[in-house]
């Protein structure tokens, strides 16, 4: 697993928006969506439901979100 992707979702999840997480990343919108498409295809699960309100967490979602946060916390990215 690509630890940047798992940090790209956190952010995503935690700003609930693709571009504010894109902004805090240094990383354009379309990179940053395609980084997290590929975490998506890694996990086999749909992890995020995007919208033009912005994103919202599956079930699957808040399950990573949550190991992600310990991940990250444990790793010093956090």
């Amino acid at each position: 697993m690509n630890l940047q992707y798992l940090e790209s979702f956190y952010f995503t999840a935690k700003y609930n928006s693709i571009s504010k997480a894109a902004v805090a990343l240094h990383l354009t919108q379309p990179g940053l969506s395609l980084q997290l498409k590929n975490l998506e295809n890694e996990m086999g699960a749909k992890l995020l439901i995007r919208s033009n309100k912005g994103v919202k967490l599956t079930e699957e979602g808040r399950v990573v979100y949550n190991y992600a946060g310990t991940i990250l916390s444990i790793k010093g990215n956090i």
